[in-house]
Protein backbone atom coordinates (compact mmCIF):
# COMPACT_ATOMS: atom_id res chain seq x y z
CA UNK A 1 0.00 0.00 0.00
CA UNK A 2 1.06 3.99 -0.99
CA UNK A 3 2.49 5.19 1.88
CA UNK A 4 0.57 8.65 2.37
CA UNK A 5 2.49 11.71 4.03
CA UNK A 6 0.90 14.16 6.04
CA UNK A 7 0.02 16.87 4.34
CA UNK A 8 1.06 19.98 5.98
CA UNK A 9 1.87 23.90 4.94
CA UNK A 10 5.69 24.07 4.43
CA UNK A 11 5.24 28.09 6.30
CA UNK A 12 1.94 30.23 6.75
CA UNK A 13 3.53 33.92 5.99
CA UNK A 14 2.24 37.27 6.55
CA UNK A 15 2.57 40.04 3.55
CA UNK A 16 2.20 43.25 3.98
CA UNK A 17 0.54 45.36 0.90
CA UNK A 18 3.12 45.11 -2.08
CA UNK A 19 5.36 42.65 -0.88
CA UNK A 20 6.35 39.84 -2.74
CA UNK A 21 5.91 36.66 -2.35
CA UNK A 22 7.93 35.23 -4.87
CA UNK A 23 9.18 36.48 -7.73
CA UNK A 24 9.80 35.30 -11.64
CA UNK A 25 12.90 33.63 -12.01
CA UNK A 26 13.37 32.36 -8.19
CA UNK A 27 14.09 28.83 -8.23
CA UNK A 28 11.28 27.06 -6.03
CA UNK A 29 8.94 23.73 -5.63
CA UNK A 30 6.09 25.12 -3.71
CA UNK A 31 2.81 25.78 -4.52
CA UNK A 32 0.80 28.69 -2.29
CA UNK A 33 -2.49 29.20 -0.96
CA UNK A 34 -4.16 32.23 -0.17
CA UNK A 35 -6.05 32.14 3.41
CA UNK A 36 -6.80 35.51 3.81
CA UNK A 37 -6.47 38.64 1.27
CA UNK A 38 -5.32 39.09 -2.22
CA UNK A 39 -2.86 38.28 -4.90
CA UNK A 40 -1.81 39.71 -7.96
CA UNK A 41 -0.19 37.10 -10.58
CA UNK A 42 2.59 39.42 -12.88
CA UNK A 43 4.59 38.26 -15.84
CA UNK A 44 7.65 40.15 -17.54
CA UNK A 45 6.30 43.38 -15.32
CA UNK A 46 2.53 42.98 -16.69
CA UNK A 47 -0.68 42.11 -14.32
CA UNK A 48 -2.34 38.97 -15.77
CA UNK A 49 -4.50 37.59 -13.01
CA UNK A 50 -5.75 38.50 -9.21
CA UNK A 51 -5.65 35.19 -6.91
CA UNK A 52 -7.82 35.83 -3.86
CA UNK A 53 -9.37 34.02 -0.35
CA UNK A 54 -9.11 30.14 -1.00
CA UNK A 55 -7.32 30.29 -4.22
CA UNK A 56 -4.29 28.80 -5.27
CA UNK A 57 -1.11 29.73 -7.55
CA UNK A 58 2.15 28.60 -8.78
CA UNK A 59 0.93 25.79 -9.99
CA UNK A 60 2.56 26.16 -13.51
CA UNK A 61 5.65 24.98 -11.39
CA UNK A 62 4.62 21.38 -10.85
CA UNK A 63 7.06 20.22 -12.62
CA UNK A 64 10.05 21.54 -10.63
CA UNK A 65 12.15 21.71 -13.82
CA UNK A 66 12.16 25.36 -14.52
CA UNK A 67 12.43 28.58 -12.20
CA UNK A 68 9.16 30.51 -11.39
CA UNK A 69 7.50 31.79 -14.51
CA UNK A 70 5.60 34.99 -12.70
CA UNK A 71 5.62 36.94 -9.83
CA UNK A 72 3.22 36.79 -7.40
CA UNK A 73 2.60 40.52 -4.71
CA UNK A 74 0.11 40.83 -2.53
CA UNK A 75 -2.77 43.67 -3.31
CA UNK A 76 -3.73 44.13 0.72
CA UNK A 77 -2.54 42.50 3.54
CA UNK A 78 -2.14 39.07 2.84
CA UNK A 79 -1.90 35.42 4.80
CA UNK A 80 -0.32 32.88 2.36
CA UNK A 81 0.46 28.89 2.45
CA UNK A 82 3.34 27.33 1.28
CA UNK A 83 2.75 23.74 0.20
CA UNK A 84 5.79 21.79 -1.67
CA UNK A 85 4.70 20.55 -5.04
CA UNK A 86 5.52 17.13 -4.57
CA UNK A 87 3.05 16.74 -1.80
CA UNK A 88 0.08 17.04 -4.46
CA UNK A 89 0.38 12.98 -5.36
CA UNK A 90 -0.09 12.29 -1.30
CA UNK A 91 -3.30 15.29 -1.62
CA UNK A 92 -5.00 13.55 -4.42
CA UNK A 93 -5.73 10.30 -2.24
CA UNK A 94 -5.80 11.59 1.09
CA UNK A 95 -7.46 15.02 0.57
CA UNK A 96 -9.99 15.37 -2.56
CA UNK A 97 -11.56 17.82 -0.90
CA UNK A 98 -8.42 20.22 -1.05
CA UNK A 99 -7.54 18.95 -4.40
CA UNK A 100 -11.21 19.45 -5.79
CA UNK A 101 -10.54 22.89 -4.53
CA UNK A 102 -7.37 23.71 -6.29
CA UNK A 103 -8.49 22.14 -9.35
CA UNK A 104 -11.64 24.85 -9.24
CA UNK A 105 -9.09 27.68 -8.41
CA UNK A 106 -6.71 26.69 -11.17
CA UNK A 107 -9.72 26.34 -13.67
CA UNK A 108 -10.94 30.28 -12.59
CA UNK A 109 -7.52 31.75 -12.95
CA UNK A 110 -7.00 30.00 -16.53
CA UNK A 111 -10.49 31.76 -17.30
CA UNK A 112 -9.04 35.16 -16.03
CA UNK A 113 -5.96 34.80 -17.63
CA UNK A 114 -7.30 33.91 -21.20
CA UNK A 115 -9.73 36.78 -21.31
CA UNK A 116 -6.80 39.17 -20.76
CA UNK A 117 -4.50 37.41 -23.74
CA UNK A 118 -8.01 37.49 -25.81
CA UNK A 119 -6.76 34.03 -27.33
CA UNK A 120 -7.76 30.49 -26.63
CA UNK A 121 -5.63 28.09 -25.28
CA UNK A 122 -4.17 25.24 -26.44
CA UNK A 123 -6.83 22.67 -25.50
CA UNK A 124 -4.46 19.83 -23.96
CA UNK A 125 -5.94 19.06 -23.48
CA UNK A 126 -12.20 7.70 -14.95
CA UNK A 127 -15.00 6.73 -11.99
CA UNK A 128 -18.68 8.05 -11.99
CA UNK A 129 -20.10 7.00 -16.01
CA UNK A 130 -17.81 6.66 -19.13
CA UNK A 131 -18.54 5.19 -22.22
CA UNK A 132 -16.33 5.42 -25.72
CA UNK A 133 -17.36 7.27 -28.41
CA UNK A 134 -16.28 6.88 -31.62
CA UNK A 135 -15.64 9.97 -34.47
CA UNK A 136 -15.15 9.98 -38.36
CA UNK A 137 -13.28 12.53 -39.98
CA UNK A 138 -14.83 15.83 -39.47
CA UNK A 139 -17.51 14.70 -37.39
CA UNK A 140 -18.05 17.11 -34.17
CA UNK A 141 -17.70 16.17 -30.88
CA UNK A 142 -18.66 19.48 -29.27
CA UNK A 143 -19.79 22.57 -30.26
CA UNK A 144 -18.98 26.05 -29.25
CA UNK A 145 -21.85 27.85 -27.67
CA UNK A 146 -23.46 24.64 -26.30
CA UNK A 147 -23.83 23.49 -22.85
CA UNK A 148 -22.96 19.97 -21.40
CA UNK A 149 -21.81 18.10 -18.38
CA UNK A 150 -19.46 15.84 -19.95
CA UNK A 151 -15.43 15.78 -19.85
CA UNK A 152 -13.96 14.00 -22.51
CA UNK A 153 -10.43 12.26 -23.28
CA UNK A 154 -8.75 11.10 -26.05
CA UNK A 155 -8.71 7.45 -26.50
CA UNK A 156 -7.01 7.11 -30.14
CA UNK A 157 -6.68 9.33 -33.30
CA UNK A 158 -5.26 8.83 -36.97
CA UNK A 159 -4.71 12.56 -37.27
CA UNK A 160 -5.65 14.43 -33.61
CA UNK A 161 -8.71 16.42 -33.26
CA UNK A 162 -8.98 20.26 -34.13
CA UNK A 163 -9.34 23.03 -32.01
CA UNK A 164 -11.95 25.70 -33.50
CA UNK A 165 -12.84 29.22 -32.60
CA UNK A 166 -15.49 30.95 -34.49
CA UNK A 167 -14.74 28.62 -37.19
CA UNK A 168 -10.72 29.38 -36.97
CA UNK A 169 -8.49 26.65 -35.89
CA UNK A 170 -6.25 27.34 -32.86
CA UNK A 171 -5.06 24.23 -31.80
CA UNK A 172 -4.79 20.99 -31.98
CA UNK A 173 -5.67 17.86 -29.80
CA UNK A 174 -3.02 14.87 -30.59
CA UNK A 175 -1.58 12.63 -27.79
CA UNK A 176 -3.83 9.70 -26.29
CA UNK A 177 -4.76 10.23 -22.62
CA UNK A 178 -5.15 14.62 -23.05
CA UNK A 179 -8.27 16.23 -21.50
CA UNK A 180 -11.16 18.44 -22.75
CA UNK A 181 -13.81 19.79 -21.97
CA UNK A 182 -13.16 20.25 -18.59
CA UNK A 183 -13.56 23.64 -17.62
CA UNK A 184 -17.54 24.06 -19.58
CA UNK A 185 -18.63 20.91 -17.24
CA UNK A 186 -16.89 21.99 -14.03
CA UNK A 187 -17.87 25.89 -14.25
CA UNK A 188 -21.12 25.25 -15.69
CA UNK A 189 -20.50 27.17 -19.01
CA UNK A 190 -20.97 27.19 -22.24
CA UNK A 191 -18.38 25.30 -24.24
CA UNK A 192 -15.73 28.12 -25.92
CA UNK A 193 -14.94 26.10 -28.69
CA UNK A 194 -15.68 23.68 -31.24
CA UNK A 195 -13.53 19.87 -31.02
CA UNK A 196 -13.74 18.43 -34.84
CA UNK A 197 -12.13 15.01 -35.85
CA UNK A 198 -9.54 15.26 -38.61
CA UNK A 199 -9.52 11.83 -39.72
CA UNK A 200 -10.97 8.69 -37.12
CA UNK A 201 -11.01 8.62 -33.38
CA UNK A 202 -11.76 7.04 -30.44
CA UNK A 203 -13.03 9.60 -27.56
CA UNK A 204 -13.96 8.55 -24.05
CA UNK A 205 -16.71 10.52 -22.38
CA UNK A 206 -17.19 11.06 -18.68
CA UNK A 207 -20.07 12.01 -17.18
CA UNK A 208 -18.99 14.49 -14.10
CA UNK A 209 -21.33 17.39 -12.95
CA UNK A 210 -19.31 19.92 -11.04
CA UNK A 211 -21.21 18.24 -7.44
CA UNK A 212 -19.85 14.65 -8.74
CA UNK A 213 -16.06 15.97 -9.00
CA UNK A 214 -15.06 15.77 -5.42
CA UNK A 215 -16.46 12.27 -5.66
CA UNK A 216 -14.93 11.37 -9.01
CA UNK A 217 -11.25 12.35 -7.43
CA UNK A 218 -12.06 10.10 -4.12
CA UNK A 219 -12.84 7.16 -6.76
CA UNK A 220 -9.90 7.39 -9.04
CA UNK A 221 -7.10 9.75 -7.64
CA UNK A 222 -4.82 8.92 -10.83
CA UNK A 223 -7.61 11.80 -12.40
CA UNK A 224 -6.98 14.21 -10.15
CA UNK A 225 -3.42 13.99 -10.91
CA UNK A 226 -3.55 13.96 -14.25
CA UNK A 227 -5.81 17.52 -14.29
CA UNK A 228 -3.18 19.01 -12.22
CA UNK A 229 -0.87 18.69 -14.52
CA UNK A 230 -3.12 19.66 -17.43
CA UNK A 231 -3.65 22.80 -15.58
CA UNK A 232 -0.60 23.37 -14.82
CA UNK A 233 0.63 23.02 -18.36
CA UNK A 234 -2.16 24.71 -19.86
CA UNK A 235 -1.81 28.29 -17.02
CA UNK A 236 1.26 28.57 -18.28
CA UNK A 237 0.23 28.96 -21.81
CA UNK A 238 -2.02 31.25 -21.09
CA UNK A 239 0.73 33.10 -18.88
CA UNK A 240 2.89 33.14 -22.25
CA UNK A 241 -0.35 34.67 -24.33
CA UNK A 242 -1.53 37.10 -21.91
CA UNK A 243 2.14 38.91 -22.03
CA UNK A 244 2.28 39.17 -25.61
Amino acid sequence: MQQVQAIEAVAVKEYRQGEYIVREGDSCDFFYAVMAGEVQIIQSDKPIRIVHEHDVFGLENYYRERPYSTSAKALKPSRIACYRSDQIDDMVISKPGLISRIIRSAFMQLEQTTAIAQESLQYNCEAIVSDFREYQAGEVIISEGEHGSEIYRLYSTDAGLEVLKAGKRIALISAPGEYFGEMSSLLGEPRSATIRSIGKSVVEVLNVSESELEDLIACDPEIAHKLVITLAQRLKQANALAVT
